[in-house]
């Protein structure tokens, strides 16, 4: 259904599998909210510490105890920087390499339950308004204004989309994170990011008469990737592979030996250094992302290393490992299946890896950047053990808008709609409300 007024949607800030039981929740400006405990109105203080005790959230400041809810309401929509509640110790980057700890001002209403002896914290918030804080949080608000429009277009699509809805058992629309969307508060925001959201309020883009599943990464490396290789899912007029540049480029990826001339060279791509520099991709980075170069990139395993990554990953304890070997790849270089041969307990054995997810999840102690990757060995050491180099290309799954590619695109001086018409090509942009 394609809405025709602005919505409410729920975010997950504190989610039950972050295990977190406490909590420290600061008001700048303790006169813009209500507080209710388990539906009555309480004194509201300039700080709350709260804890998991038994089952049940206590507020250590106000010596309250027995909290099956606390709701936190905003008394005005819309939030200025410096003016939201801060909650600090919340997951940022939840199961990838740069996971760490932040703090984050939220505008919108708050609740916070107990689910499974963890904290359950959810923020209300108007979808533009949340749209802000995504901008902001996805990629910096120093950004060029078009590439910050197309992440607010991209990003309003794909919530109202709703075709993955990953926490739905939990009654969320989506949780604060890359499992979904980076949202990491309207602390980032700034005018810029503000002019951007009213310029694009309500545009969505629609292919079939339907808003479109506009999905996204860091960086695509050189091309997209097709979705149904990705998530096994039906083939998406909007999603097919493209060539990341200005030209129109029909190279075979899924072939071994172009793949590795790709891997091995420069190209004029939107996401490589000849329009993102790689002295300057920190100032247009998130805050929470680690600075790398994430076009061209290379890990390196000893035998020790690859076999205990493996064995511990996939709990298929291997004695060795003697090749990786890519049995599907998708036109973008992405290994779809992975095949590992090696030694268990003395005889021979394989084990499959059936997805670029599970691929990057196996070959990396945190998660690795792509599965485009070529495989190199080598024998070296006393005992001539095999090594593995993976030298690969791009961040993420590919699919769709590359968000490095994009901005390589807006400071070449492209717009919204050819950057959009780029990535999503078979897609029109229209307005849903006012």
């Amino acid at each position: 259904v394609i809405p025709n007024q602005e919505p409410v949607v729920s975010v997950g800030i504190h989610l039950p599998q972050d295990k977190f039981n406490a909590t420290t929740i600061a008001f700048p400006d303790p006169e813009l909210y209500e507080i209710n405990i388990n539906g009555i109105p309480i004194s509201i203080q300039s700080e709350l510490k709260l804890q998991v005790k038994d089952g049940y959230i206590e507020d250590e400041t106000a010596s309250i105890v027995n909290i099956s809810q606390l709701c936190i309401f905003r008394k005005d929509q819309y939030v200025s920087a410096r003016q939201g509640l801060i909650i600090h110790s919340v997951v940022a980057g939840r199961g990838f390499h740069w996971q760490k700890e932040i703090s984050v001002q939220l505008p919108g209403h708050v609740i916070i339950e107990v689910r499974d002896d963890s904290l359950f914290t959810v923020n209300e918030v108007l979808l533009e308004q949340y749209l802000m804080c995504v901008a902001a949080s996805e990629m910096s608000a120093n950004c060029p204004g078009a590439l910050l429009e197309v992440q607010t277009i991209v990003a309003r699509s794909w919530i109202l989309a709703a075709s993955e809805q990953k926490h739905i058992d939990l009654g969320l629309d989506v949780c604060n994170d890359d499992c979904c969307q980076r949202y990491q508060g309207i602390g980032s925001q700034s005018h810029v990011v503000k002019k951007v959201s009213l310029n694009t309020r309500g545009k969505v883009l629609i292919a079939n008469e339907q808003i479109c599943d506009t999905r996204y990464s860091k960086c695509c490396g050189g091309r997209t990737e097709d979705n149904e290789l990705v998530w096994k899912t039906k083939p998406k007029s909007y999603l097919r592979s493209v060539y990341d540049g200005p030209q129109i480029v029909k190279n075979n990826l899924s072939d071994e030996t172009v793949l590795k001339s790709w891997v091995e060279s420069q190209h004029g791509c939107y996401c490589g250094p000849k329009y993102v520099s790689a002295n300057d991709i920190n100032e247009y980075l998130g805050e929470v992302d680690k600075i790398d170069n994430y076009y061209r990139w290379s890990v390196h395993y000893i035998q020790i290393e690859i076999v205990n990554l493996i064995s511990e990953k996939t709990r298929n304890y291997f004695d060795s490992i003697s090749a990786l070997i890519p049995i599907l790849r998708g036109k973008s270089g992405r290994i779809m299946e992975l095949r590992i041969d090696g030694i268990v307990n003395g005889d021979n054995s394989s084990l499959m890896l059936k997805s670029e997810y599970e691929i990057r999840r196996v070959l990396h102690p945190d998660f690795l950047y792509s599965s485009a990757f070529i495989i190199e060995t080598n024998l070296s050491g006393g005992k001539e053990q095999l090594q593995f180099i993976l030298r690969g290309a791009g961040w993420g799954h590919g699919v769709g808008l590359c968000q490095i590619g994009a901005l390589g695109m807006a400071i070449a001086g492209y717009d919204l709609k050819t950057i959009l018409a780029h990535y999503y090509q078979a897609s029109e942009l229209i307005n849903i409300y006012d």
